[in-house]
């Protein structure tokens, strides 16, 4: 081997070297970016379920964290779960960003007929939404009652 192959060889790894480095570094930019969005997106669902939950038992309102200043404020249940349900209606309308159709669809499903199972329809779909994986785990499964 002379010495151009020796030095053109070793060009061609130092700008392989350069370019992988390059490729590795967009990789893992968009791999973070992806895990903030999801993380994001996990706690917005999180948020709405919690929600969904007190229109469902307003009474159990002090089981849940809710930073929201108005809730302490509120006087009954029903209050409670009017407030939730306004709540909820402009959740419906941001998720329109970055909510799955499935998840659009089951919301608002959840919104007109509030009810265990349409809370239970909405869980799995942000699920799915969110793991990006298929479930085969039924509504039956899950209902408590």
């Amino acid at each position: 081997m002379d010495i151009q192959t020796i030095i053109s060889v070793f060009g061609l790894l130092g700008i392989g070297g350069i370019a992988g480095s390059y490729l590795q570094h967009l990789w893992s930019q968009k791999r973070e970016t992806e895990l903030r969005i999801q993380n994001l997106n996990e706690n917005k669902y999180r948020s709405t379920l919690v929600f969904m939950r007190c229109v469902l038992k307003p009474e159990n309102v002090s089981h849940f964290h809710i930073e929201d200043p108005k809730i302490p404020h509120l006087k009954n249940e029903e209050e409670i779960k009017e407030y939730a349900m306004v709540r909820l209606t402009e959740f419906y309308y941001n998720s329109v960003l970055y909510a799955s159709d499935d998840v659009l669809r089951k919301f608002k499903q959840f919104i007109n007929q509030p009810s265990e199972s349409t809370f239970m329809e909405v869980a799995i779909a942000m699920r799915k939404d969110l793991w990006k994986k298929g479930t085969k785990i039924e509504l039956k499964t899950l209902q408590l009652q």
